[in-house]
């Protein structure tokens, strides 16, 4: 039931959100919001940005993270948690079940 909210959420992120989020970090290059495939990437990969410094220091956009405005770096960032929870909750309930068997 989860994975039926990503899609919708995925098209509200592919939208406006995304497109300052690339105007900002990736100097106005739109890659991440040409469709819904990359924009699922693009939206785990900048949520991955505004969480780990590490991360951010390692593609050259620490300083230019904190230029996005703190509600769409929160609406990233719930998007990856939803999306690893779900994932997290479907593998777990196969394990579980294989192993109920």
């Amino acid at each position: 039931m989860l994975f039926a909210c990503f899609i919708p959420f995925l098209l509200f992120l592919k939208g406006k959100p995304m497109q300052e989020v690339e105007d900002v970090l990736e100097d106005g290059r739109r890659f991440f919001s040409l469709n819904l495939i990359t924009a699922g990437h693009g939206a785990l990969h900048y949520a991955s940005l505004f969480m780990f410094d590490w991360l951010a220091k390692r593609y050259n956009v620490l300083e230019k993270r904190n230029q996005v405005p703190k509600h769409i770096q929160f609406w990233f960032k719930l998007y990856y948690w939803m999306f690893m929870t779900g994932g997290c909750l479907f593998f777990g309930a196969g394990v579980l079940s294989h192993f109920a068997e």
